[in-house]
């Protein structure tokens, strides 16, 4: 079956005019609100967008709406992420007071777009206001993409282990919310409304409203792009910090139960078993290692040092990546461990997910249970459903693979640069599981941004759609 290229086309070009809609934004602000200083480049970049964007759409419109097979779907996927970091890119490219190559501008909207949170701006303090707030508006878009993607499109891909949830995202007897315009609506309404929500709790905590509106957006989509160089660090606020947390927190949740709480049914959301890991997990990493601290007389006395901990242990969970150096009551690499496990799915988090933590904790101990007892006969289940052979082979598969992309692109990183192994690792580590942990991305060369480019990507898209599109089946079917 060959794939629907008028199609996918299509739906490329009307993603880009509407990207030529999001860039008005940076365009108005600083008309009216600055002096003008990026209104060259913001025009320049609504005018490409406007003219290959409306080329696309008129050159492909149909009358007939156009239908997508599951290899579309995947190409579908694939071509938007890579089409909207690539036009995307232009702004900061365009920026001249701070040149970048087309590489390092790229590697900046990707990491805004996959809410990685790596910059390749060495001084983000310099910049205009409009093009940081482009930045964060990437993390805006990217937050709402990559719920759609682990709400609806990977569920029907039945790749990694998500096909899990599709049967509860489209039951037909609970008839909640089944339209996919309903669904990008509610979910939409409830993340604009969670960022203004945390954005006024910014403000009345001390920051200004151009930071607390960026740091809300980049709290919620799980980003991590500050308007400071030292970051949240920068505001030395405790309050703000807590704040910051709760933002981080709820993008960390299932949009989809956060979907349902809203609709009046927030009593379901403690009996789902990956929301509860979401809890224990951030419990655990904050309250164990203070006492530790307290066993060993060091208790951590003022309201700052537990603001500044918790900030650090929320961040890593929902792989934020706000760094403070000031944090020192739990080991780093607890914080690395958490964070590639990441959040909940369908939320704006990257890492494996907690879900399929805990469903190979699920099928070990059944496995462990079948080896010690010739007698038992359980089957391992996750949230009451059993676990099929297909969905246990399609979590391993996906892990597999993240870890054949960590490998490959690690050993191609220290081929391609005079860096040590364990440095090149952290670094693939903080872009493949969408981390975004500082790791001075400014010093690298053109073909190492690109390494970290196709990471950030790859594994935005959970790894597995890139590896189905690159089989030879793939192209045969």
């Amino acid at each position: 079956m060959s794939a629907n290229l008028k199609g996918l086309t299509f739906i490329n070009g009307v993603v880009i005019c509407w990207l030529a809609l999001a860039m008005a934004v940076p365009l108005v602000y600083d008309i009216f609100l600055c002096e003008g200083a990026c209104v060259k480049i913001f025009v320049s970049s609504i005018a490409a967008c406007i003219f290959w964007g409306g080329l696309m759409v008129l050159s492909c419109a149909s009358q007939q709406k156009p239908t997508f097979s599951q290899k579309d779907s995947f190409l579908l996927v694939i071509s938007l992420w890579c089409v909207i970091s690539i036009i995307s890119s232009l702004p900061f490219y365009l920026y001249s007071d701070v040149r970048l190559s087309f590489v390092a501008s790229l590697f900046e909207s990707v990491s805004g777009i996959t809410t990685t949170g790596a910059t390749i701006y060495p001084d983000v303090e310099i910049l205009p206001e409009a093009i940081n707030l482009w930045r964060f508006i990437l993390h805006f878009i990217g937050g709402i993409g990559i719920v759609a993607i682990g709400i609806v499109a990977l569920p029907a891909m039945r790749l990694g282990g998500m096909q899990l949830f599709w049967a509860e995202n489209s039951d037909n007897t609970e008839k909640f919310m089944p339209k996919a315009s309903q669904i990008a609506g509610v979910f939409a309404w409830i993340y604009i409304t969670m960022i203004l929500i945390f954005a006024l709790l910014l403000k009345l905590s001390g920051m200004n409203i151009f930071d607390s509106v960026c740091h809300s957006i980049s709290s919620i989509s799980t980003g991590g792009f500050s308007t400071k160089n030292a970051g949240i660090s920068w505001y030395k606020s405790g309050v703000i910090e807590f704040v910051i947390s709760g933002a981080m927190f709820v993008g960390g949740l299932a949009f989809l139960e956060l979907a349902r709480c809203f609709k009046g049914r927030g009593n379901r959301i403690f009996k789902i078993q990956q929301i509860r890991g979401y809890f224990r997990i951030i419990s655990c990493m904050i309250v164990i290692p203070v006492i530790a601290k307290a066993i060993w007389g060091e208790f951590p006395h003022t309201f700052k040092k537990i603001s500044d901990h918790i900030l650090q242990v929320v961040s890593a969970v929902t792989t934020t990546g706000y760094y403070y150096s000031d944090s020192d009551i739990a080991p780093p690499i607890l914080f690395m461990i958490v964070a590639i496990i990441g959040g909940c799915s369908g939320s704006t988090t990257g890492g494996i997910k907690i879900f399929r933590v805990q469903i190979l904790y699920a099928v070990v101990k059944h496995w462990i249970r079948k080896a010690t007892s010739q007698y038992n006969v359980s089957i391992p289940k996750y949230q009451n459903q059993r676990l099929t052979d297909d969905l246990i082979q399609s979590v391993v598969t996906m892990i597999v693979l993240f870890v054949i992309t960590f490998l490959v692109s690690s050993i191609a990183l220290w081929c391609a640069t005079d860096r040590s192994s364990l440095t090149c690792c952290y670094s693939v580590l903080s872009c493949l599981f969408n981390l975004g942990f500082e790791a001075r991305f400014s010093t690298y060369s053109p073909v190492a941004h690109l390494i970290f480019i196709c990471d950030m990507i790859v594994g935005r898209l959970e790894v597995v759609p890139l590896f189905v599109i690159l089989s030879q089946s793939f192209w045969k079917r």
